[in-house]
């Protein structure tokens, strides 16, 4: 008795030990609800409940325990080096080492030393594979450009209410996933975490719900995307235990959601051949797209590194003293947006137009913005997209994708000769087909894009608005530069490519100009470039695997071991009611294309808005919206008659008329993007706010 005493109690010390440097392990059970880990495959046309794999561990010979588990059996991996086969990997083998860890928990309680150390093995060896795939699965990320996203959730909430801060972030992540993914499927690695507030069931329950709650939301919004699921839940657990303060618990109050699409293998046949080069972008054109569009549907372009001649030759006609002509080597690329930032990008990110031009259209460039202003919308831009790569182009980088190749004083041709008699200085056959300038332009800014682009797929490089660059200025000089970035410091910030006030000898691609950097001009504007895609990482700790156990002592008798009782789950608390708020949107109702019909699909929803709105004698707006595929004034009365079909059907349900008012915003106020059909879906709607609403719910 003396020795199965010490067994046990060196068993359960190496169980606390795993406990410890790992997730916390499930109860043992046949319910296919409770696991902590899952992997479910799921293509955007199968139902979301389908099946997932039997469990089932094969151990040699008999077990003196029942078998059985929460988790389900693992796949061998996936052929291949495809990232579907990456995730894949990731997803079964992080779920076998959680169900050894709880098959040892039943070897444990079994008094099996040999079983015991075969699961040990195994762990240990599952654990470090999982690891390596989710390190190579941040870094496919990063390079793809596609990162992830993070959503946090209250205190025993697993919900993502629609048209709130998280459903939102969430529906522009999957935009621009959607925009980028150019066919290839989308490979989504979910992973749910609750804290260790709650029993442990509990908090099983928790992160499998949580992980569950975006699905819905993605299949609806990528209907005709193809998609595919690898779920892991539990993440948290081991990271916030119970003693530890409430902050801490809220980091572990999430869903983390990464995106990959699901490119080719390379030519050598291993995912990680191109990672382990380490040489950052230059070394993955393969999975760095030549074009990227952002989730408020600005467009860059890749520009690869090179070497071009900056500045003009002396026989360049009305070229500037100032603009020497030297050799210039860019050792990285980097990405250019492909027009102007224009007047709506500008709003989406600032909530507010300083243009001068409004009346140019929300397509057309913003300008009158100072060199500061410029900083603050990148900042914000920044942390829109989670990342830091936002930023303006150098003055070198400007020219070189002006250029675009050429040594002309414009992309598609010379300044002519004006040594001819009566020649007209404010005239350029070249620049007129290319750019607005003084001679075309009738003294305003225009739509960006109307004009030809260079050929590497640039808009308005010359002409339309000047456009700031990041350097101070400096006088060039005389010898090759590696990577120039202007002076460290200044009274005054460069500005490139001319304006629609000016005459073609301004708008060359050598011509130099520099402005105060807290000056605005109706002439001035910009373009952003961005360094890499890589977004943000929000560490998420997998178990650390275990060391090697201590021999084993000699086997003992199995002594009969009572089984253990399982105790009750504790209910899951449901949150508190949400706090008063003068007004809140408690519902958006969609339309179809071109119709102010109510559809049948709306009205269970136009129901319960009814029941809401009985409860509080509030003014209730009804703002009409649509998306941009017709007039501006077509859509303003759309836009009415939506909000107005909708008021028709509160009032023949008993909603006073006079608590009513409509408004129609037509095209103007996008929730979404209009570059994509699933966007301009989700903008034809009739938002309903209520004011002195609570939601009791």
């Amino acid at each position: 008795m003396k020795s199965t005493r010490l067994i046990l109690v060196a068993i359960s010390a190496l169980i606390l030990f795993l406990h410890l440097s790992g997730c916390a392990g499930s109860k043992t059970g046949q319910n296919d609800g409770n696991r902590v880990v899952q992997r479910e495959t799921h293509a955007f046309y199968q139902n979301a409940a389908a099946a997932s794999p039997s469990p089932s561990v094969p151990a040699p010979g008999p077990m003196p325990y029942a078998q059985g588990s929460p988790y389900p059996s693992p796949a061998p991996p996936a052929a291949g080096g495809s990232v579907s086969a990456e995730a894949h990997r990731f997803a079964t083998t992080y779920n076998q080492a959680m169900q050894d860890k709880e098959e040892l928990n039943m070897a444990a309680a079994a008094n099996d030393l040999v079983r015991s150390q075969e699961l040990i093995r195994s762990y240990n060896r599952n654990m470090n594979q999982s690891k390596t795939s989710f390190q190579l699965l941040q870094e496919i990320a990063a390079n793809q450009g596609t990162g992830d996203i993070t959503l946090f959730f209250p205190v025993n909430s697993a919900e993502i209410p629609e048209n709130e801060f998280q459903y939102n972030r969430l529906i522009r992540y999957l935009d621009s996933l959607e925009r980028n993914n150019q066919g290839r499927k989308i490979v989504f690695v979910i992973m749910g975490s609750a804290s260790a507030t709650g029993e442990e069931q509990h908090n099983q329950i928790l992160s499998r719900n949580r992980a569950n709650a975006p699905i819905p939301i993605i299949d609806h919004y990528l209907v005709n995307v193809p998609h595919t699921y690898h779920k892991v839940y539990g993440i948290g657990e081991s990271q916030s235990p119970k003693e530890t303060t409430d902050d801490v618990h809220q980091r572990y109050q999430f869903v983390r959601i990464m995106g990959l699409y699901d490119d080719a293998p390379s030519p050598a046949g291993h995912m990680n051949s191109a990672f382990s080069m380490g040489g950052g972008m230059e070394n993955m054109q393969g999975y760095y797209p030549r074009e990227f569009i952002n989730s408020i549907g600005m467009k860059f372009i890749w520009v690869p590194a090179g070497t071009f001649l900056m500045g003009s030759p002396e026989t360049e006609v009305r070229r500037d003293k100032n603009e020497i002509q030297h050799q210039v080597t860019l050792t990285r690329g980097f990405y250019l947006q492909a027009t102007e930032t224009t007047q709506q990008q500008w709003i989406a990110v600032m909530g507010s137009n300083p243009a001068h031009f409004k009346n140019c259209g929300m397509d057309c460039p913003v300008e009158n913005v100072r060199y500061s202003d410029v900083m603050v919308f990148l900042e914000r831009l920044n942390d829109m997209e989670n990342t830091i790569h936002y930023r303006l182009p150098t003055e070198a980088e400007w020219e070189y994708a002006a250029r675009a190749g050429t040594t002309s004083a414009f992309f598609n041709g010379p300044m002519v000769d004006e040594s001819a008699e009566k020649w007209d200085f404010s005239y350029n056959p070249y620049l007129d087909s290319v750019g607005w300038y003084y001679r075309n332009s009738d003294q305003a800014p225009h739509r960006v894009g109307l004009k030809a682009p260079n050929p590497w797929g640039f808009y308005d490089m010359h002409g339309n608005v000047w456009e700031w660059c990041s350097d101070w200025q400096r006088p060039y000089p005389f010898h090759p530069e590696i990577d120039p970035r202007g002076a460290e410091s200044g009274e005054s910030k460069i500005r490139r490519g001319g304006s629609w006030a000016h005459y073609p000898e301004y708008c060359r691609s050598a011509y130099r100009s520099w402005f105060d950097p807290e000056d605005r001009n109706p002439e001035i504007g910009f373009r952003v470039a961005i360094s890499s895609l890589e977004k943000k990482r929000m560490a998420v700790t997998l178990p650390e695997p275990a060391p090697p156990p201590p021999p084993p002592p000699p086997p003992a008798p199995k002594p009969k071991v009572k089984p253990r009782p399982k105790p009750d789950p504790e209910p899951i608390p449901m949150p508190g009611p949400a706090e008063v708020t003068h007004c809140i949107l408690i519902r958006d109702i969609t339309f179809d294309l071109d119709s102010a019909v109510i559809n049948h699909r709306m009205a269970p929803l136009l129901d319960r808005a009814v029941e809401l709105l009985e409860k509080y004698d509030g003014k209730i707006e009804l703002h009409g919206h649509t998306c941009s595929l017709a007039s501006k004034s077509y859509n303003m009365d759309l836009g009415l008659r939506r909000a107005q079909a909708v008021k028709t059907y509160l009032v023949n349900r008993g909603i006073a008329e006079n608590r009513i008012s409509i408004k129609s915003f037509g095209e103007d106020a996008p929730k979404f993007t209009n570059m994509t059909e699933s966007g301009r879906s989700l903008n034809r709607r009739v938002e309903i706010l209520v004011h002195g609403f609570m939601d009791e719910q």
